[in-house]
């Protein structure tokens, strides 16, 4: 099993690599969603500061998490300042080694939360991103969504449904868009995980593993939750998936032997998790 984890780039990014290398980990995914816009020159010197960190605490780079909009606003509402943080973004990956880059659908609240609508509104951006994949040498996984207890209490994000998510994916008949499976997201949904992995199938080539208790979007270490992991992982290995599980925990504390435990907890966490594959 690869075993990865998520790291946000911010100040602390390298005490969070050395840590990572330290519970066990050699490989990462890195998170650009936060991030303020930057010129294309900022995201080569950003560049450059991963790939030492990196190299300095032997972590290979297999995945990123695109920039994302905020999940509210809707699909057909484009800011071209993101969306070129985004094509940086995947360029960026690329010049790292990552195969991946995760990228969150939108959804078309504007339009009653057309599926639809937001089918269309999403293959437009994706196809630009797709081109900037193609280009560098990469690809685009589509991720699924949990539902949306905000604004309209229970609405589900568009691909919250895995068949929509499979429908988005497929409409590009190209091998470098693929799917992200997110454990947390699919807990929180009315339906069987382990089937829905089964549907996904070759499909799927990077995962985000984190969990919950179903009643919200907590991001919790892999062992803390209530998913069902001997049905989740007998199906990951019935697809025959080979990537990587990449630890999506968020790692919320900023004292350094806080951010040791939680990076041993979601190491020793995929370990169990391996045992059952």
């Amino acid at each position: 099993m690869i075993k990865s984890i998520q790291i946000p780039y911010n100040e602390l990014f390298e005490t969070r690599c050395r840590l990572a290398h330290d519970a066990g980990f050699r490989h990462m995914a890195v998170n650009f969603a936060a991030l303020d816009h930057k010129t294309s020159d900022e995201w080569n010197v950003m560049r450059e500061d991963i790939e030492k960190i990196l190299e300095k605490y032997n972590l290979k780079c297999v995945q990123s998490h695109l920039y994302y909009y905020d999940l509210r606003i809707s699909s057909e509402i484009i800011d071209e300042e993101r969306e070129e943080d985004i094509k940086e973004g995947v360029r960026v990956t690329a010049e790292l080694g990552g195969d991946w880059c995760v990228y969150h659908p939108r959804t078309a609240i504007n339009s009653g939360y057309k599926t639809s609508s937001a089918m269309e509104d999403n293959k437009k951006v994706i196809s630009t991103y797709l081109e900037a994949a193609v280009k560098h040498g990469t690809g685009v996984a589509l991720e699924n969504l949990p539902i949306f207890g905000g604004i309209v209490p229970q609405m589900p994000f568009f691909t919250s449904n895995y068949e929509d998510l499979i429908t988005l994916t497929d409409s590009f008949n190209d091998k470098r868009v693929g799917i992200c499976w997110d454990t947390g997201h699919a807990n929180m949904m009315d339906f069987n995980q382990a089937n829905a992995i089964k549907e996904v199938g070759a499909r799927l080539k990077c995962t985000h593993i984190h969990n919950n208790f179903k009643r919200e979007d907590s991001h919790m270490t892999p062992l803390a939750g209530d998913i069902k992991w001997d049905e989740v992982m007998k199906a990951f290995k019935e697809i025959s998936y080979e990537g990587p599980f990449t630890c999506e925990t968020g790692t919320p504390y900023t004292d350094e032997e806080a951010m040791r435990l939680y990076m041993n907890f979601d190491y020793q966490g995929l370990v169990f998790l391996e045992k059952l594959n």
